[in-house]
């Protein structure tokens, strides 16, 4: 048996089934990744092969941690970081759990059970057999609790004030229409924002990591997304880490901004990048330094989607066993 995860807090809301194209929601893959963890098997053993949380062979933490983050990661960093972990498993689970979606007919209690059964045996048919259907409804049990949970995700959390520079005043928020901004164009727009960092030439700037984030935006950012404070330092020297909280900071920036830009891409990454640099998403067209800014953003962005530099994990994935 081989684990996995994503921990954090989970959103209230009962099961429900989805229509027979859509995919399942952040929630509902961070809630099956969780209950992965909170079922994980405590084998008493302190050598016993698995890492992390969710006892993880091995062999596959280097091949699911170059699929989901682009650079291999040894079973070593991934037991000693669970935001990292958390990651790369509820990278893997998304699609599994999008399969079996479809494979139980929008079933979303069979499905949670299919996708626990990929998960101890690779064969997602298995969630009602013997010893592993007792495990699949396990999994079900926990991930039911989950989701009738009332904390809200960091998705559905107060915006964050933006970076370099905070806010001085907040952009009423807006209320959500039928577009949704893909993992893709997040994570497009997350690289456009890294490339185009403004560059101090000072070590000690008061700026950390790739993306040069104020030090008081990374506690409140680590809690609404990972579920723990991150400091600016660990920020700083785990670019995956950093990498997963403004992707998740600058996905709902970026979805609010396309419904404003009325679906129109271009605009929408202008402004989310305003917001970014100066906390006023309006300010992405003005004859001055943010204007320059946000157009240097795009110009990446632009690049990174023709090349097809930001891709969606599409891997076949192999059992975990």
């Amino acid at each position: 048996m081989r684990l996995l995860l994503v921990g954090g807090l989970i959103a209230a809301i009962g099961l429900s089934a989805l229509p027979v194209q859509a995919q399942v929601e952040d929630a509902q893959v961070k809630a099956l990744v969780e209950a992965l963890r909170q079922a994980a098997p405590q084998t008493g053993t302190e050598k016993d092969g698995l890492y992390g949380d969710w006892k993880v062979e091995a062999g596959n933490i280097p091949r699911w941690s170059k699929q989901c983050t682009g650079r291999l990661v040894t079973p070593e960093d991934f037991a000693d970081s669970p935001v990292t972990a958390r990651y790369i498993l509820v990278c893997v689970m998304r699609d599994i759990f999008n399969q079996q979606y479809l494979a139980s007919g929008n079933n979303e209690a069979l499905a949670v059970q299919r996708a626990a059964a990929w998960w101890m045996t690779g064969q997602a048919d298995r969630y009602n057999r013997g010893d592993t259907a007792e495990y699949t409804k396990k999994v079900l049990d926990y991930y039911e609790q989950l989701r009738k949970q009332s904390p809200p995700l960091a998705s559905q959390a107060p915006e964050p004030t933006p970076t370099p520079k905070p806010p001085q005043a907040r952009s009423p928020r807006i209320a959500t229409g039928t577009a949704k901004v893909s993992d893709i164009q997040v994570g497009a727009l997350v690289e456009a924002l890294r490339l185009a960092a403004p560059k101090t030439g000072t070590n000690n700037d008061g700026l950390y990591g790739d993306w040069k984030v104020e030090a008081n935006n990374i506690p409140r950012w680590s809690k609404q997304c990972v579920g723990r404070e991150i400091t600016p330092n660990d920020f700083a020297d785990s670019p995956v880490t950093a990498r997963y909280i403004l992707a998740c900071v600058m996905g709902d920036v970026f979805q609010k901004q396309y419904i404003a830009s009325n679906n129109n891409e271009s605009q929408a990454v202008q402004r989310a990048a305003s917001w970014w640099m100066s906390g006023d998403y309006n300010q992405y067209n003005s004859d001055n330094t943010i204007g320059a800014y946000t157009q240097k953003v795009l110009s990446f962005y632009q690049q990174l989607r023709s090349d097809n530099s930001i891709k969606p994990m599409k891997p076949t994935l192999l059992p975990h066993r």
